[in-house]
């Protein structure tokens, strides 16, 4: 019987700590007859306070201390995990402290990259330290990218042999993101019954294009003026000032949200709004589309992939084609419908137990199991 480690050393609550513990999940159910797996995560909630509220007042000596808070603490949860174990599966390999602790205490056998962010734009010192210690990705058996455009990514940026890269998607949660009650949806949320609503989920990280998104939706409200733009996610000081400056104050709503009320908020919205320009694989479209919300989207990496010809796709720096489909799906019925149903039936691609089960198909093939 196979004997493998999975290890987390992201918060649970993330897209990859969700990776991480639904993989798990799934990979117990199909796998619980050909491998023992035994999982250990990394809590991390502290330190994403701190990252949160640092980022929101855009204090660097804050974001720095986080740092430095970072990797000890993800040093010290390296140190604890057992030996036991001599098959591991790292879920995410962006941490200095699992770059430069890994190699000196275990060998990986599997290796998940989600996204080269740091090779793309360096968002902090941490960054840096990684672009220079992901050797451990290189010493892999095997690397599971959770895209096509992740893949090209990491061929294109690491010295990685192209034999040793699988890529296997994300799944996504069918029994928490399905179709519900739009009107009762908006009563449990609190949301006003009778307006349009856009929603965008996620944090404002560069990428995520959040200037592009306030700006489209400003030039909606030219065609339909009681619209109601909802952010689930953080706000930082930069976008404030852009919300103020576009006198959008009383247009845009920000909430915080468990997953729960994450899947809540899909069924109360008209649509997603999701004009990132770069996802390792990107979750909230897949989330949207599973809970029947139209997606209109940025056309660029991953996103195709997961979209598929079930959404609408723009250029993301394209603020007057946001605007324009924006308007058409709120005002065709038919449109939003059509976008409904095709973006469900494309989730249904889409499953954690395929994920586990090629993921677990993985372990076999390394482990010489076959």
């Amino acid at each position: 019987m196979l004997k493998v480690l999975l290890i987390n050393n992201r918060p649970p609550a993330s897209g990859i700590g969700v990776y991480a513990t639904q993989l798990f999940s799934s990979l117990k159910k199909v796998g619980n007859d050909i491998a023992f797996i035994e999982y250990v995560s990394w809590n991390g909630l502290l330190c994403e306070v701190l990252f949160q509220k640092a980022l929101q007042v855009n204090n660097v000596a804050a974001l720095y201390s986080e740092e430095i808070l970072r990797i000890v603490s993800q040093s010290f949860f390296i140190l604890k995990i057992s030996r036991k174990f001599s098959r591991f599966h790292i879920c995410h390999i962006v941490s200095p402290a699992l770059a430069f602790a890994m190699p000196l205490v275990m060998k990986a056998k599997v290796v998940t990259v989600h996204d080269l962010i740091p090779f793309l734009r360096a968002r902090s010192i941490t960054d840096l330290f990684i672009r220079k210690s992901m050797n451990l990705v290189k010493n892999a058996d095997t690397i599971i990218c959770v895209s096509e455009s992740t893949k090209g990514d990491l061929l294109r940026f690491m010295d990685v042999d192209p034999r040793k890269v699988r890529v296997i998607y994300y799944g996504v949660d069918h029994e928490l993101f399905k179709p519900r009650d739009k009107l009762e949806a908006r009563r449990r949320l609190g949301l006003p019954l009778d307006r349009p609503i856009i929603l965008n989920v996620g944090s404002e990280e560069p990428r995520k294009n959040i200037p592009i998104l306030l700006r489209s939706f400003k030039e909606l409200l030219n065609s339909v003026p009681n619209a109601l733009l909802v952010r689930v996610g953080e706000r930082t000081a930069h976008m404030e000032k852009l919300i103020r400056g576009l006198d959008l104050s009383n247009r845009v709503l920000y909430r915080k949200a468990s997953p729960n009320e994450v899947a809540l908020y899909y069924n109360a919205a008209d649509l997603l709004c999701f004009p990132s320009y770069y996802e390792g694989f990107g979750n909230p479209p897949l989330e949207a589309m599973a809970s029947g919300l139209p997606v209109i989207a940025g056309n660029r990496t991953s996103i195709p992939e997961v979209v598929g010809d079930a959404g609408v796709l723009l250029d993301p720096f394209d603020v007057d084609g946001f605007a324009y489909w924006m308007h058409e799906v709120l005002t065709d019925e038919d449109l939003r419908n059509r976008l409904s149903e095709a973006g469900y039936k494309r989730s249904l691609k889409f499953s954690w137990e395929k994920c586990a089960r090629e993921t677990l198909e993985v372990y076999r093939e390394v482990l010489n199991e076959v």
